[in-house]
């Protein structure tokens, strides 16, 4: 099998975690000490390429930091796990940071600095390297403003362009709100160019402007199917329930698997990573899924997106 490499492009930045409950007792002027105060590298596609990177995948990062100390931080993290980093340094806006408050039951709050991240423009893309074959990663969050959002499209189209040499495109919805208030974009530019959609229940309901009660997930992926052909996979995750999976060759549900959850952040992006990690590897639908969830499982038994990755030796012989 030729060996593909995979390419991701959109949000980086600094993550800093802190549970709510730590913050009750912070009052003016006074100061607290907290054993669950973090920081980590984070960014939806700088998470999956993290993943990927972790798991021996040929990866490369497309995104945007600063010529900061955060931007130096994100870049080393990315490439001490032998990801290839095309990172334009922004001479505008600082490096991406959140600020992540993180509930009983492992719901996030965040608040957001992120104004570089919208910078790419089609000259930061190495589309050469894309074509011939190898996988791009994107998601919806890279959709919401310009010029991140007339790239996307342009690098989605070229995928399909007669005469080029194709690549495969697997996007991710996301967010919910995102989804919502772009689903007219994402019918029209988006989707008649991706090849693989993954999104959550909540994702694929505002795409087609349903209920739960209206519709089951099996159902609702088939509608999509008959939708948008071109799409050759489905995969549709909803939390402890599992990921429910559909194409013209095999459809099904896999159950998630049980763990003590800590942290959801980046579960979704562990996933991406998982699944994709064995789909290029010539696994099955059904255990490139199984990795997936494998890994999102693994990411929610700590803080943050990158939990507990110093031990990926042996989490990789045991999702193999």
């Amino acid at each position: 099998m030729k060996n593909r490499r995979v390419f991701c492009l959109g949000h980086i930045s600094v993550d800093i975690f802190i549970h709510r409950k730590d913050l009750a007792a912070l009052k003016i002027g006074g100061c607290i000490s907290s054993p669950n105060l973090s920081l980590q590298g984070g960014g939806v596609a700088a998470n999956v390429s993290y993943w990927l990177g972790v798991l021996g995948t040929d990866v490369s990062m497309i995104g945007v930091i600063a010529d900061d100390p955060a931007g130096y931080f994100l870049r080393k993290d990315l490439e001490r796990v032998n990801v290839k980093c095309y990172l334009k340094s922004s001479t505008i806006n600082p490096s991406a940071s959140i600020l992540i408050m993180v509930e009983d039951g492992g719901e996030r709050s965040f608040i957001i600095n992120g104004k570089c991240l919208d910078e790419i423009v089609m000259e930061d893309v190495p589309i050469g390297e894309i074509q011939g074959g190898n996988l791009f990663y994107t998601s919806a969050y890279n959709i919401e403003n310009s010029p991140i959002k007339n790239t996307v499209i342009d690098v989605l189209k070229m995928s399909k362009a007669e005469g080029q040499s194709s690549f495969e495109v697997l996007f991710n919805l996301a967010a919910y709100t995102t989804v919502e208030s772009h689903k007219d974009m994402l019918k029209e530019d988006i989707l008649p160019y991706v090849d693989i959609l993954i999104g959550n229940l909540e994702e694929y309901e505002a795409l087609l402007h349903l209920t739960r009660d209206q519709i089951t997930a099996s159902q609702l992926l088939e509608m999509i199917s008959t939708k948008f052909p071109t799409i050759k996979i489905l995969l549709l995750t909803d939390g402890e329930n599992g990921c429910y999976y559909y194409s013209l060759e095999d459809r099904g549900h896999i159950p998630a698997e049980r763990v003590s959850v800590i942290d959801t952040t980046g579960a979704g992006d562990g996933f991406c990573a998982g699944f994709i990690n064995g789909y290029i590897n010539g696994l099955s639908l059904h255990d490139a899924i199984k990795s997936g969830t494998s890994l999102g499982g693994h990411i929610c038994q700590g803080f943050g997106a990158r939990y507990n990755s110093t031990d990926y030796i042996a989490f990789r012989n045991n999702i193999q």
